[in-house]
């Protein structure tokens, strides 16, 4: 193996041994798990995603390869390069994160083939930090800026004549700052929208119950910002 890598870089300045190569692939293979483990972390929860980390461990490893090649020979890397043009990904990337973890992986890759492990280290404890750090200060907006969002009430006409006070104060008991933003009315039917601030509760099943009990509405939406 080792007189096999010597003869890959024939007259070229880098040479590499079986010990190394296997240290590389195995460094390429823990950032891939540290960058499937962050995208998990922080990003799990998002609906629209490709799941692009699912490949991680495919990828990293491949570019590490890749860019080992490239190092042990010039016309390998010229070849490697011209083959790799033609490639085109038919998966799309639904969020802006997945291109970030894709160029971290990239990034860490190419510091392993290089044995710049340092940097990669010191590249995935940055961003680490940095978005535990996002996290923090995204909680704690959210815990200042809580639940801020659009009531949409349909009921008919007759009962909103009738309970309008009532429909206020059930909902201002839920939601802080309530204001009514718009009223339209057609084939007896009244439609209110509702925006808000805050909530004081988040039993948002408790005031249907009570809010169907004073004010039999038809159609009830809660979209929060």
């Amino acid at each position: 193996m080792n007189e096999y890598l010597q003869q890959m870089a024939g007259a070229g300045s880098v040479t590499l041994g079986l010990k190394s190569f296997v240290i590389c692939l195995a460094a390429s293979f823990v950032f891939a798990l540290a960058a499937e483990f962050m995208y998990l972390l922080f990003y799990e929860n998002r609906a629209t995603g490709s799941q692009v980390h699912r490949s991680f461990l495919l990828i990293g490893p491949s570019i590490t390869l890749l860019f080992i090649c490239i190092q042990l020979s010039l016309p390998l890397s010229l070849g490697l390069l011209g083959a790799l043009s033609i490639v085109r990904f038919r998966t799309p990337i639904k969020e802006p994160e997945e291109i970030g973890f894709l160029m971290l992986l990239i990034t860490a890759s190419i510091a392993v083939a290089t044995f710049n492990f340092l940097f990669a280290i010191l590249l995935f404890g940055a961003v680490f930090i940095a978005l535990a750090l996002r996290r923090l200060g995204h909680l704690k907006w959210r815990w200042t800026n809580r639940r801020k969002g659009v009531v949409l009430i349909n009921m008919p006409s007759e009962v909103y004549e009738g309970r309008r006070e009532a429909l206020d104060r059930r909902l201002a008991g839920f939601c802080k700052r309530l204001r009514l933003e718009s009223v339209s009315t057609a084939e007896n039917t009244t439609s209110l929208q509702y925006v808000f601030d805050g909530t004081a509760s988040d039993s948002w099943d408790q005031l249907q119950r009570e809010l169907r009990e004073e004010v039999p509405y038809t159609k009830l939406n809660v979209f929060f910002s």
